[in-house]
Protein backbone atom coordinates (compact mmCIF):
# COMPACT_ATOMS: atom_id res chain seq x y z
CA UNK A 1 0.00 0.00 0.00
CA UNK A 2 1.44 3.24 -0.84
CA UNK A 3 2.93 5.56 1.34
CA UNK A 4 1.04 9.35 1.84
CA UNK A 5 4.57 10.44 0.90
CA UNK A 6 4.45 8.47 -2.50
CA UNK A 7 3.52 10.50 -5.40
CA UNK A 8 0.62 8.70 -7.60
CA UNK A 9 0.37 9.46 -11.87
CA UNK A 10 -2.46 9.36 -13.44
CA UNK A 11 -2.60 8.64 -17.06
CA UNK A 12 -5.43 9.17 -18.88
CA UNK A 13 -6.62 7.99 -22.49
CA UNK A 14 -6.53 11.65 -23.42
CA UNK A 15 -2.67 11.83 -22.24
CA UNK A 16 -1.87 8.67 -24.49
CA UNK A 17 -3.78 10.16 -27.62
CA UNK A 18 -2.11 13.10 -27.49
CA UNK A 19 1.24 11.58 -27.19
CA UNK A 20 0.20 9.46 -30.05
CA UNK A 21 -0.96 12.43 -32.24
CA UNK A 22 2.25 14.27 -31.21
CA UNK A 23 4.29 10.57 -32.02
CA UNK A 24 2.66 10.35 -35.20
CA UNK A 25 3.30 14.06 -36.80
CA UNK A 26 7.42 13.55 -35.64
CA UNK A 27 7.20 10.44 -37.63
CA UNK A 28 5.84 11.68 -40.66
CA UNK A 29 8.75 14.97 -40.24
CA UNK A 30 11.38 12.78 -40.13
CA UNK A 31 9.81 10.58 -43.75
CA UNK A 32 10.19 13.17 -45.43
CA UNK A 33 13.27 14.48 -44.32
CA UNK A 34 14.69 11.10 -45.49
CA UNK A 35 12.87 11.14 -48.81
CA UNK A 36 14.13 14.47 -49.41
CA UNK A 37 18.42 13.38 -48.36
CA UNK A 38 17.10 10.28 -50.75
CA UNK A 39 16.90 12.10 -53.78
CA UNK A 40 19.51 14.44 -53.25
CA UNK A 41 21.93 11.57 -52.67
CA UNK A 42 20.55 9.81 -55.98
CA UNK A 43 21.98 13.58 -57.20
CA UNK A 44 25.23 13.14 -55.79
CA UNK A 45 25.43 9.64 -57.25
CA UNK A 46 24.16 10.55 -60.69
CA UNK A 47 27.36 13.06 -60.41
CA UNK A 48 29.88 11.19 -59.16
CA UNK A 49 29.15 8.61 -61.73
CA UNK A 50 29.61 11.22 -64.41
CA UNK A 51 32.85 12.40 -63.05
CA UNK A 52 34.14 9.08 -63.08
CA UNK A 53 33.44 8.07 -66.45
CA UNK A 54 34.78 11.19 -67.80
CA UNK A 55 37.75 10.41 -65.61
CA UNK A 56 38.63 6.69 -67.22
CA UNK A 57 37.63 8.20 -70.59
CA UNK A 58 40.51 10.99 -70.10
CA UNK A 59 42.99 8.35 -68.76
CA UNK A 60 42.21 6.12 -72.06
CA UNK A 61 42.50 8.81 -74.83
CA UNK A 62 46.09 9.93 -72.84
CA UNK A 63 46.92 6.46 -73.20
CA UNK A 64 46.23 6.26 -76.51
CA UNK A 65 47.65 9.47 -77.74
CA UNK A 66 50.76 8.87 -75.66
CA UNK A 67 50.99 5.61 -78.07
CA UNK A 68 50.43 7.34 -81.19
CA UNK A 69 53.44 9.82 -80.39
CA UNK A 70 55.60 7.04 -79.34
CA UNK A 71 54.83 5.33 -82.77
CA UNK A 72 55.28 8.87 -84.99
CA UNK A 73 58.26 9.55 -83.00
CA UNK A 74 59.49 5.76 -83.74
CA UNK A 75 58.49 6.02 -87.53
CA UNK A 76 60.25 9.34 -87.55
CA UNK A 77 63.62 8.53 -86.52
CA UNK A 78 63.47 5.07 -88.74
CA UNK A 79 63.68 7.78 -92.11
Amino acid sequence: MPDDNDALVTITARDIYGELRTLSIEVQRIGQIMDSNASRLDDHETRIRGVEKWKYAISASVVTSTASVIVALIQMTRN
